[in-house]
């Protein structure tokens, strides 16, 4: 992958291209975003254009070093991703030792830290001096969701780099086989067709919705991506009612068949526990207890839906 296959990041990768085309390379680069819109794969691309045989402002895609990298086979590239959600110490004493050697093939050593906001209080305080003192030839891509989670001294000194969901348009270009009502759940996000099932996270939702009315105090979400996309699915049901207050129509294509909003449920008490849901999502990463997240939303859902009745008709002979 070049950069110009890369779909509707093009703010993105203008600036990146500006960085290698006057040869100005940041040490630290801060990549900000909603998950699965593209940032790592623009971050491998980078590393790639970065120590690429036969150019220097774009990857060739063909040159050994290319390849190498596409397979995670370069000894002068890293990926550190997350263990168990955290970000441990453990990694970033590695990555330190890691840019201590100089390279050994490319122009460049780069390192790659996915989900960055999921490192400890520990794992960013001393990925600080790395990141104020890197070594020559060292640049260093943090991929964040959450910037909040980072500490000031760190996002500071990092060159950022802003990402934005895609377009509907972009979105049908990239998966022209999805249906739209599926193209619009995933809010501009296309990575989600291949980390996920989208149907089945569809019936998941809706079961968990069922079991927050039986009461079901044990939480449904394995890990912290859980609770974020089931966030996700609740706020796109609270954007569907909101428009049915002002539009009067009901459709919502997420909401299983047997449960409404309640009828005193008023437009206010929508928006404040979208601010309150957005409030939680943000503080995810923080390792918040599952359980108690999830018996706080039973609390606050547990006042605004409720099943259906089936009607029946009764029929005179």
């Amino acid at each position: 992958m070049s950069f110009n296959e890369i779909i509707s990041q093009e703010k993105a990768i203008k600036l990146l291209k500006g960085t290698l085309r006057t040869k100005k390379i940041p040490s630290a680069l801060l990549f900000l975003g909603d998950a699965y819109i593209g940032k790592t794969s623009t971050a491998i691309n980078y590393a790639k254009a970065l120590n690429c045989l036969n150019s220097e402002e774009d990857a060739c895609n063909i040159c050994t070093s290319c390849k190498k990298i596409e397979q995670g086979l370069h000894p002068d590239v890293k990926l550190v991703t997350a263990e168990k959600d955290v970000v441990t110490v453990t990694s970033i004493r590695e990555v330190e030792e890691f840019v201590s050697f100089r390279p050994l093939e490319g122009r460049y050593k780069v390192v790659i830290i996915k989900e960055a906001h999921k490192m400890n209080h520990a794992a960013a305080n001393a990925f600080l001096k790395t990141v104020e003192e890197p070594p020559e030839n060292t640049v260093i891509i943090l991929i964040c969701e959450n910037i909040d989670t980072l500490p000031e001294p760190l996002i500071s000194r990092c060159f950022k780099v802003y990402f934005t969901p895609l377009s509907t348009q972009a979105v049908k270009k990239i998966l022209p086989d999805v249906e739209d009502s599926l193209i619009r759940i995933i809010m501009g996000k296309p990575g989600l067709f291949i980390s996920r099932d989208v149907s089945k996270d569809i019936q998941w939702f809706n079961s968990t919705l069922k079991n927050m009315k039986e009461k079901n105090k044990k939480s449904p979400w394995k890990d912290n991506e859980d609770v974020k996309w089931w966030i996700d699915f609740l706020c796109i049901f609270l954007r569907d009612c909101l428009l049915g207050f002002f539009l009067k129509t009901s459709y919502c294509p997420i909401l299983p068949s047997d449960f409404k909003l309640k009828e005193n449920a008023s437009p206010e008490e929508l928006f404040n526990l979208y601010e309150e849901i957005q409030n939680i999502k943000r503080s995810i990463d923080l390792n918040l207890n599952k359980s108690i997240v999830w018996n706080y939303m039973t609390y606050l859902l547990g006042n605004l839906i409720t099943i259906k009745k089936q009607e029946t008709t009764n029929l005179e002979q």
